[in-house]
């Protein structure tokens, strides 16, 4: 088109009122509610048809247009949503050039009483060119927009090439990461990595961090999970008519963002996880993809006997050469590659302390394979204390195996439901089962008369006893007796029987030694 007539019909739509102010959403990544509404110049010519920004923005400042264009959409947006609910804010681009007249901070205050909008509810948006006049005025009308209570913003912090001092300098309000940076998040480390370095930026100067672009919702996460508060793009809309706009704030509602941000930048976090590391009472490290050690802490260093700072950088097959886990480097490459794995015991030979060792997979906010995180906690009393019962049980059964006294108990009915512990004892068995082995190595006909027996004595109420076989796990048989009293209520009533079986086999064996010398005599005579 030609840029004459462009310029006819722009003068026309800036006189006739014909560029519109289109308003597109900025959204608290964590509530999803709207913060404020970023003004964009739309111009839909009754002889043109829509024409982009980028084609008239560029010929109205070049013909001196700018202001009036941009004082207008500052009136009509003003005036759109004085009366919407609340604490929301509107942002507007200023060029560079605009910056040069001193006089643009009061034409725009005037614009914004205009529309009966207050001031701090305004927020000026400054490109990172707009930082390099060497001209004083620039810096000075940057300077009374902050006085009047207007906010300010860095747009497309990234693309150009500002000076981290007069950055520091300036009163800045928010920093807004440029698009282009957003896009590439999921396909491009270096995208990732200048994301992060700008929002470390942005928290520690304290200002609010804005990303531009966002368009799914997997980008979003992304941002938040990086500590990102503030986002903007088509995943929660277009630019937009005032009418869609406010229904969009309907159904999100508002969300002031005058407090100070969160400090969540890496600088922050440094020193968070540099505290933790250190207080824990378990011990941590961290494995790159490497599999070099990256950090740990003194704590498991101790553990795995390792002087953590000349470990730092080395790779885990050199750390680990001589010792029980000389395959941790296979270990690790399994975790790297997704595999989830039990925690493994270490132990140290010339300590005698046991510890578990517990990998996790560390992945990048895009998903990307990073290390591995080390845990390790000393089990060492956990392990004496298993040896310890391990061998109480293994002495029990020896005791049992000798010298059998086993406890049981049984309702007034007679119904055996204790059994202690025997010979075959785990912890696991229960009364039941218990009481089942042993009827199961009863003589069969020794089941049929004890059980007669027991039954018949029960309404006697008095102590009782008899004497039976069972077979002993290595094949032999053995006597024992089996003996219970009742315990008695205050009307006479049994309410329990309480019993216990002894081994009776060499006193058995002297009775009948005994009886044979005994009819000897009598035989004889």
């Amino acid at each position: 088109m030609d840029e004459q007539l462009l310029l006819e019909h722009l003068r026309k739509a800036v006189a006739a009122g014909e560029i519109w102010p289109a308003l597109q959403p900025q959204v608290d990544l964590r509530t999803r509610r709207i913060t404020g509404f970023e003004v964009l110049a739309r111009w839909t010519s009754p002889v043109l048809g829509p024409v982009p920004p980028v084609r008239f923005i560029p010929v109205a400042e070049q013909a001196g247009l700018l202001d009036e264009l941009v004082l207008h959409l500052i009136r009509q947006a003003c005036a759109q949503v004085s009366a919407w609910p609340g604490d929301f804010h509107l942002a507007f681009n200023l060029a560079p050039t605009q910056f040069l007249d001193l006089d643009i901070v009061d034409r725009v205050s005037a614009a914004a009483h205009a529309g009966g909008l207050a001031l701090q509810r305004l927020c000026i948006e400054i490109t990172e060119s707009s930082l390099f006049h060497s001209n004083t005025t620039a810096q000075r009308a940057i300077a009374l927009f902050k006085q009047a209570g207007m906010r300010l913003a860095l747009d497309d912090f990234g693309t150009g090439h500002s000076s981290l001092t007069r950055l520091q300098a300036l009163p800045f309000d928010e920093m807004k990461i440029d698009a282009s940076f957003v896009h590439a998040l999921e396909t491009d480390p270096n995208s990732l990595k200048i994301v992060t370095a700008v929002l470390g930026l942005g928290h520690s100067l304290g200002v609010h961090v804005v990303a531009e672009g966002i368009e799914n919702e997997r980008q979003a996460a992304i941002l938040a999970r990086m500590g990102c508060e503030l986002g903007q793009g088509y995943l929660w809309g277009a630019p937009q008519a005032a009418p869609q706009a406010q229904q969009a704030l309907a159904r999100q509602g508002a969300f002031s963002r005058r407090d100070r941000p969160l400090d969540t930048s890496p600088f922050q976090r440094f020193h968070q996880l540099e505290s933790l590391y250190q207080a824990a009472p378990v011990g941590l490290g961290f494995i790159d993809a490497q599999l070099r050690l990256v950090s740990a802490n003194a704590r498991i260093g101790e553990m795995l006997g390792l002087d953590v700072a000349q470990a730092m950088g080395r790779a885990v097959d050199q750390l680990l050469d001589d010792r029980h886990l000389a395959d941790f480097a296979q270990l690790l490459q399994r975790v790297l590659q997704g595999e989830p794995l039990e925690a493994i015991e270490y132990r140290r030979t010339d300590t005698g302390t046991t510890s578990l060792v517990a990998l996790q997979q560390v992945r990048s906010v895009s998903d990307q394979p990073l290390g591995v995180s080390v845990f390790a906690i000393d089990i060492s009393g956990r392990v004496a204390a298993e040896r310890t019962l391990h061998e109480t049980i293994e002495h029990y059964r020896q005791v049992i195996a000798l010298a059998p006294n086993v406890a049981w108990a049984a309702g007034p009915d007679g119904s055996i439901d204790y059994m202690g512990q025997t010979w075959e004892w785990s912890p696991m068995s229960t009364s039941a089962e218990r009481h089942a082995r042993w009827r199961e190595r009863m003589d069969e006909a020794d089941q049929l008369r004890v059980r007669a027996e027991w039954l018949a004595h029960l309404p006697s109420r008095q102590p009782f006893e008899t004497v039976f076989r069972i077979l002993w796990p290595d094949g032999t048989w053995k006597w024992v007796r089996s003996r219970a009293r009742p315990q008695l209520d205050a009307h006479g009533e049994v309410t329990r029987w309480y019993g216990l079986i002894t081994d009776i086999t060499a006193e058995h064996a002297l009775a009948l030694r005994v009886q044979e010398l005994e009819r000897r005599p009598a035989d004889a005579g």
